[in-house]
């Protein structure tokens, strides 16, 4: 009790120092490692001079669209629905039961605007709810993961906007930086900040990247009013081939799941730590507080508080695009646990901070750790009654796909440890970038020996959906290339393949109406939607209008379309 109240003064002293309605700037550093910030980004050195750093700050998921949701919501992803950057998107507000920041602030009369370096954040995600402006680069249909604007043009556009900002009205400020992200491009360098060359290790790359994107930000933190309520945060970290992962999102170690969160806010004193366990989730919370928005609930505490006693992260990405095993990493700020489908070991991050050295699951720090992971599979740690983990959820076959949960540790033993099936996914993201370079080489040649790969692993993961979606990619550039109209059906068949796995996604729905159409098809086009009426699936009023074209350009049965949602 006296905890409690001690806590409600702590808050009703920050309440009274804080404007009614301060000006609100959130800068999100997409891939920005928490180690990466020192001596060697001095606008991020300044910037902590003047603000509180929460030194073990923790992603919710390592991948960009679900921890900006939680940035947005105070909302871990079993609450609000986001587990990865492509399955589904934020649904529309009165689709939903919470809230996001931008609906609220312009709720409560402030002028919105975002400004957002990547597709990943683009509209069609539903992130940008709420705000009166949202300047983001428009999907490129060719190479849609390459369409991403530099920090200098984000923080221009920024700066522009708040010269402009309508006068009397308090403002709420996104601004997303993308430029630590692979691929790692070369930094000139500057007065403040050391250049790459291209003899430079990939880690000493990404480390020029994250200059450049300091470099950015330098003029925004300098330009807006001492009071103004300053959020710097990461959405996730970069493994740089630690355990080896290349990069980010199949994996929890804290290379991907550390996260920069720095803020300048009344009521928290400046230029110093905080090494209390802290979410990306605490940035709503914290926000509604010093704003005066309602309360929307949600695991996220405020800054202002007391820290979490544990934290999981989680990553179903590889589970949901290969079948592999589901990953968590959960943490105490002084041990963590990492479960990757069949392996689970604790790592002492005191003495340990790379995660190298797995202790033995009879420390005395396992059962805490794993009494946490269960609560969180059970949905009990919000304090909720839950419900039993899936117990033999498949993810793919018999549209296995649409359950949502998470797995039982005996579940998710029985399914592949993505560590060991890394190289696998390394050379799977090589396809979209090597399908836009026969493309401009007319080079189909190339593509057919890919094809004969993509055969190689799929014969080592035959449930992966995501080899099919490629195999129907490279199928129709190929076509493209050539003019040979079969290959459009070659390419409707293997979307197909993937849906009949359950990877029932626009990603996947889109293109098999086009390649079915593409090749005259009607036979792919009525599988489409005898797999879409057994999924359930809703789909979106694009997708929906062009499954509508579809059935009027080609030859069909009506009967089959029905009761199919988005029609």
């Amino acid at each position: 009790m006296l905890r409690s109240f001690g806590l409600a003064l702590l808050l009703a002293a920050c309440a009274k120092t804080a404007p009614e309605h301060p000006n609100v700037l959130l800068v999100t550093i997409d891939t920005l490692r928490a180690d990466a910030i020192g001596e060697d980004t001095p606008a991020i050195s300044d910037f902590l001079a003047e603000a509180r750093r929460f030194r073990k700050a923790r992603t919710v998921v390592p991948l960009t669209l679900p921890a900006h949701t939680s940035i947005f919501t105070g909302l871990f992803p079993a609450s609000h629905g986001i587990h990865d950057n492509v399955t589904e998107p934020v649904p529309p507000r009165g689709e939903r039961s919470f809230p996001l920041l931008a609906e609220q602030f312009k709720d409560a009369g402030y002028s919105t605007a975002a400004f957002v370096a990547r597709t990943v954040l683009a509209p069609p995600t539903g992130i940008g709810s709420g705000f009166d402006v949202y300047d983001c680069p428009a999907v490129d249909g060719e190479a849609p993961e390459e369409s991403y604007l530099p920090g200098t043009d984000r923080v221009d556009a920024a700066i522009k906007w708040i010269a402009q900002a309508p006068p009397g009205k308090p403002w709420f400020v996104w601004v997303h930086i993308f430029d630590p992200h692979a691929p790692y491009l070369l930094f000139p360098g500057d007065a403040r900040r050391a250049a790459t060359t291209a003899s430079d290790s990939p880690r000493a790359r990404y480390l020029g990247e994250v200059r450049r994107a300091d470099a950015a930000i330098e003029t925004l933190l300098r330009s807006v009013d001492p009071r103004t309520v300053v959020v710097l945060a990461s959405d996730h970290g970069e493994s740089l081939q630690e355990h080896g992962e290349p990069t980010h999102g199949p994996l929890c170690y804290g290379a991907t799941v550390d996260a920069v969160l720095v803020v300048r806010a009344p009521g928290l004193a400046r230029g110093t730590v905080d090494d209390g366990l802290r979410s990306v989730a605490d940035v709503a919370p914290t926000l509604r507080r010093l704003c005066g928005l309602a309360a929307a609930g949600g695991e996220g505490r405020d800054l202002a508080g007391p820290p979490h006693e544990t934290l999981v992260t989680e990553s179903m990405f590889t589970w949901a695009i290969h079948g592999w095993g589901q990953v968590f990493g959960v943490t105490d700020g002084d041990f963590t646990l990492v479960e990757s489908g069949t392996a689970v070991e604790l790592f002492d991050r005191r003495s340990d901070p790379g995660e190298t050295i797995p202790l033995g699951l009879s420390d005395p720090a396992y059962e805490k750790l794993d009494r946490a992971l269960e609560r969180f599979r059970q949905g009990r740690w919000g304090g909720g009654a839950g419900a039993e983990p899936l117990g033999s959820v498949v993810p793919y076959g018999q549209m296995r796909r649409q359950d949502k949960g998470y797995l039982s540790r005996s579940a998710n033993a029985l399914l592949a440890n993505p560590r060991e099936r890394l190289t696998d996914w390394a050379v799977l993201e090589t396809v979209p970038p090597l399908i836009r370079i026969c493309a401009i080489q007319r080079n189909p040649r190339r593509l057919e020996e890919m094809l004969r790969t993509l055969e190689d692993l799929q014969a080592r993961n035959p449930l992966s959906p995501r080899i099919d979606h490629y195999r129907a990619k490279i199928h129709g550039a190929i076509a493209d290339m050539t003019g040979r109209q079969g290959r459009f059906s070659h390419a409707a068949w293997a979307e197909l393949a993937a849906i009949e796995k359950g990877y029932v996604q626009r990603e996947t729905i889109g293109p098999a109406i086009a390649y079915a159409v593409a090749a005259s098809d009607s036979t792919a086009l009525r599988r489409l939607a005898e797999l879409l009426r057994t999924s359930g699936k809703r789909l979106d009023p694009e997708t929906g209008r062009a499954l509508a074209d579809a059935r009027r350009r080609l030859p069909s049965q009506p009967e089959v379309f029905h009761d199919i949602g988005g029609r």
